[in-house]
């Protein structure tokens, strides 16, 4: 598991993956059905991955397949996921995704936007804000988990996507949840989950992001 990349010397006032990525169709991949948003963020990725890597056919990955990882990762007894373990499945077993198994090159995570790296004796492990934009354009996007503020649920349509920016830094928190932030502009960040496009501010995710999480595509898978 590598550290993170060092601060790109110029980085782009804005940013997102998914500029590059005509057509791209935003899914939730059974993060309304499952507890499986770490596999959702994923398939996310997945998609982006090969969007990234050149002329290529994107996958249509099934929610069959989203649900099958699932199950084989959570277990009997649907215990849920650690991001952690699941990335390290991901680069040394694959997943099926689109009929093709898939796999990443490397990873790194958890990294923090909090200072908890410097506290625990290894600063090597925090981000700052230009740093996690870097990661965002080198690794066409990272994967982060948070400790979502209460209220904010599938369930609730007005506490996510478009119109309902992630800003507010007062709320206990609830539920955990993994998204995939694809992009950045002079407000914050872009993400995706449950199938829309979320905003949030920077403040918002030094306040309840609990780790950052980037990988490399396989070279040759």
């Amino acid at each position: 598991m590598s550290l993170s990349p060092g601060t790109l010397v110029s980085l782009p006032a804005k940013y997102n993956v998914d500029d590059a990525c005509p057509g791209l169709v935003p899914r939730v991949y059974m993060n309304d059905q499952l507890n499986d948003c770490v596999i959702a963020a994923r398939a996310h990725q997945t998609v982006r991955l090969d969007y990234n890597s050149g002329p290529t056919l994107i996958p249509d990955i099934s929610d069959t397949e989203v649900s099958n990882e699932y199950h084989a990762e959570a277990g009997a007894f649907d215990v849920g996921i650690v991001v952690s373990h699941s990335l390290a499945r991901w680069q040394t077993q694959g997943w099926l995704a689109g009929g093709v198994q898939r796999y990443i090159g490397d990873f790194s995570g958890p990294l923090s936007l909090n200072g908890t790296g410097a506290l625990a004796g290894d600063a090597t492990t925090d981000l700052t804000l230009a740093g996690l934009q870097t990661c965002v354009v080198e690794h066409t996007g990272v994967q982060i988990e948070l400790k979502l503020p209460v209220g904010i649920t599938f369930d609730n349509k007005n506490s996510f996507g478009p119109g309902n920016d992630w800003t507010d830094t007062n709320k206990r928190t609830s539920l955990r949840h993994v998204i995939l932030l694809t992009g950045y502009d002079q407000a914050g960040f872009i993400g995706i989950t449950w199938g829309a496009q979320q905003r949030m501010t920077w403040a918002f995710l030094t306040t309840y992001c609990i780790g950052v999480y980037w990988v490399t595509k396989n070279s040759v898978a």
